[in-house]
């Protein structure tokens, strides 16, 4: 039955679940270790308000350019292909969480806004236990809450059910009331739809076990903990929509395994908001 679900939910989001061209080719150059940079500045050419996108990234604060950048080529050269694919996923996907149907008590901008708090939030947890790439947590965050988009455009009448409950039943975790309404949770349905891009395992793992970090296949690697204790860190600001979130502190079990101490937890809770801003002006503008 469950099965259906997500199928059926994928199916229904017809051209939304479909990423644009230069985006896929971006990240199909991204995981090719045979690509070139004249691969990636062929397609950046492609798309020219992307290629503007780029490089107004690289001149913010966000990576912290000693001097400004104004070519492309040296842009790319600095940012590297993975920040690269972020800004071209990061332009799709801000798209689609400002489309809404509009749900009563719903804004699908609020779920970016946490969103890109976690993706920044994971990235600095990256930076500090060195155990995944940066930007891969990066966009790992930013994704992890794909699935409430594919429900709300999927199943709107039910979506608009499950808002009003969450709201009714503060202490119902939010994940029981989605079974209940919905049939899955949002992070299958996220799953779902990173399986229908063909994305890495470590990105699809993290959009779907960030609530249940310590259960996750071996190929999921470290990712899925990353986001549980961003995803906790950037609710702690609250801003955007946080109601997923289940505990206000980051499991000590998954933090075990992240090898993060006390004090590696502090610096980086401290950093939040800092990194949360700046990364909103980046990814939000």
């Amino acid at each position: 039955m469950k099965t259906f679900v997500l199928r059926d939910a994928i199916e229904q989001l017809g051209a939304v679940a479909t990423l644009p061209g230069v985006a896929v080719r971006i990240m199909r150059i991204a995981s090719d270790p045979g690509a070139t940079e004249e691969d990636l500045l062929q397609a950046l050419h492609t798309d020219p308000p992307l290629s503007a996108r780029v490089l107004k990234v690289v001149n913010s604060a966000f990576y912290r350019r000693q001097r400004e950048v104004g070519a492309l080529r040296a842009a790319v050269r600095m940012l590297g292909v993975d920040a690269v694919r972020n800004i071209a996923l990061a332009a799709s996907l801000h798209r689609l969480f400002r489309g809404g149907r509009g749900i009563p008590d719903f804004d699908p901008a609020s779920v970016w806004s946490h969103s890109v708090a976690v993706g920044a939030a994971a990235r600095r947890v990256a930076l500090e236990t060195r155990l995944v790439e940066p930007e891969e947590a990066l966009l790992a965050g930013l994704l992890h809450d794909i699935g409430l988009i594919v429900a709300m455009q999927a199943r709107p009448r039910e979506f608009a059910v499950l808002i009003q409950r969450a709201a009714q039943e503060p202490h119902v975790p939010f994940r029981v009331l989605e079974e209940d309404v919905l049939g899955a949770t949002h992070e299958e349905f996220g799953g779902a739809l990173c399986d229908a891009w063909n994305f890495p395992a470590p990105l699809t793992h993290a959009c779907r076990s960030h609530h249940d970090a310590r259960i996750v296949p071996a190929e999921g690697g470290h990712m899925p903990a990353i986001i549980h204790v961003a995803d906790v860190i950037a609710a702690g600001l609250g801003e955007g929509f946080t109601r997923t979130v289940e505990v206000t502190a980051p499991d000590p079990g998954v933090l075990a395994v992240l090898q993060l101490d006390v004090d590696a937890l502090a610096f980086i809770t401290a950093r939040a908001r800092e990194d949360a801003a700046t990364a909103a002006a980046v990814f939000s503008a």
